[in-house]
């Protein structure tokens, strides 16, 4: 049985550009719990819902304002990311299964993809989905390298990459991102037009200051390829992890116990540091109108008031 947790605690904030940076300099943040492992991929359902990922716990969980916290399903094999498509269906990343899945009316999981090839993926990390229901989704290693994160296993499909993939036709493109060496987070731009990859290549040695451990940027070509890859910041901070893009195209990046938010230039606007390390994060509209945003991260699930909105 979980208890209800809600912590106030002043959240650090740093201003480069202070004009700019869309979070009150006085800003709070609200824990809503502590009783996770390792939070991640929270999205927000209609009825405001908060789910994400307890990747070490092997479950999923839900918080509101009436129930509070709860489990929403264990075993989830080891889900991390999630999204939500055009018909409102949950999209999940999927370490256990090696596969991106989706939740079928009946209450099933349904795995749409867990090749490439003939090859098994890796561990599908972190998901979004763009306007005609394709799924975009990054591939590291890290669920079959880590014990405690997935099942174990081989990595057989030949590096850590990128992928789409469009239920409609089955098929799974390669996206063209040489640049990023680990990718993790992925998120889109306003326009839909770029496309935003953390590159966590630090994770797998961070003694070695050598390795990725940055944010880049791609345009996307009329055949949904990526091109022009560019880096765009580099995130000194711990791992870089996941990506939110706000209605006004800035980017908000997590790495180790901080947010950093970059315009769309890659220049740093500010940052947020929480108690503990974060690892991603979810805009929202609360009952009243508010902008919010949920951030999941360690042991936690965290509220923050915010004066921008999330990409539609």
């Amino acid at each position: 049985m979980f208890k209800k947790t809600f912590l106030a605690v002043l959240c650090t904030v740093s201003f480069y550009a202070q004009a700019q940076f869309p979070v009150a300099q006085d800003a709070k943040i609200e824990r809503l719990t502590d009783q996770a492992k390792w939070s991640e991929g929270p999205i927000v359902l209609k009825d405001g819902t908060v789910v994400w990922s307890d990747i070490v716990n092997n479950r999923v969980l839900q918080w509101n304002e009436k129930e509070g916290v709860k489990t929403w399903f264990a075993p989830a094999q080891f889900q991390n990311g999630h999204a939500i498509d055009q018909e409102g269906r949950i999209i999940a990343a999927s370490h256990g299964k090696r596969a991106i899945e989706r939740l079928e009316t009946d209450g099933s999981w349904r795995v749409l993809v867990d090749l490439y090839g003939d090859k098994k993926l890796n561990s599908p990390n972190d998901v979004i989905v763009d306007h005609d229901g394709d799924i975009w989704f990054t591939d590291p290693t890290f669920g079959i390298k880590k014990a405690d994160e997935g099942y174990g296993g081989n990595a057989v499909v030949g590096g850590e990459f990128s992928y789409r993939f469009s239920p409609k036709t089955n098929e799974i493109v390669r996206l063209n991102t040489p640049e990023v060496k680990t990718p993790n987070g992925i998120a889109f731009s306003p326009n839909g037009k770029k496309l935003y990859l953390t590159d966590s290549q630090i994770a797998h040695d961070q003694k070695d200051t050598g390795l990725h451990r940055h944010l880049f940027v791609y345009d996307i070509d009329k055949n949904k390829q990526t091109t022009n890859g560019k880096m765009l910041a580099q995130i000194d901070t711990g791992v870089p992890d996941g990506i939110a893009v706000d209605e006004k195209g800035n980017i908000w990046v997590t790495g180790g116990q901080y947010i950093h938010v970059f315009d769309q230039k890659g220049k740093p606007l500010g940052n947020l540091q929480f108690p503990t390390t974060v690892a991603n994060m979810v805009f929202a509209t609360d009952k009243n109108g508010k902008k919010i945003m949920y951030v999941a991260g360690g042991t936690s699930l965290y509220r923050l008031n915010v004066q921008v909105g999330g990409v539609k």
